[in-house]
């Protein structure tokens, strides 16, 4: 019996001692597959705001032609001829205001289409 005691003894320490091995291994290795996850969420979500940041300046930059477009035909109107009645040239600025509103508001659908697209491309 004396020496039963001492073997049990070391068995069950040797049995710990793998127990905790084997648990601390795993909690490592979750430790590292939760960080790579991590990682490429956080990739995911920099791409996105990238191509956002993208989108919006290609928006800015439509906004800014059609500003100057709108400006170039008023500078035209105005100096093609001053005799112009003040009626006439304010349904031209009108329509010339209308086709611009119209040509952005089609780009901006194109552009919000290509966000679209984008989108649909990274979820897949």
């Amino acid at each position: 019996m004396r020496v039963g005691v001492p073997i049990f003894l070391f068995l069950a320490a040797a049995g710990f001692h793998t127990a905790l091995t084997a648990s601390l291994e795993s909690a490592e290795k979750e430790d590292t597959f939760g960080e790579e996850v991590g990682l490429e969420q956080l990739s995911n979500l920099q791409k996105r705001d990238q191509e956002e940041f993208e989108a919006a300046q290609m928006s800015e930059a439509v906004q800014d032609e059609n500003t100057e477009e709108e400006n170039d035909t008023l500078e035209e109107g105005m100096n093609r001829d001053g005799n112009v009645e003040a009626d006439q040239h304010e349904s031209e600025s009108d329509e010339d205001v209308d086709c611009m509103r119209q040509k952005r508001e089609h780009l901006e659908a194109n552009v919000e289409e290509a966000d679209e697209t984008t989108n649909l491309a990274e979820v897949e």
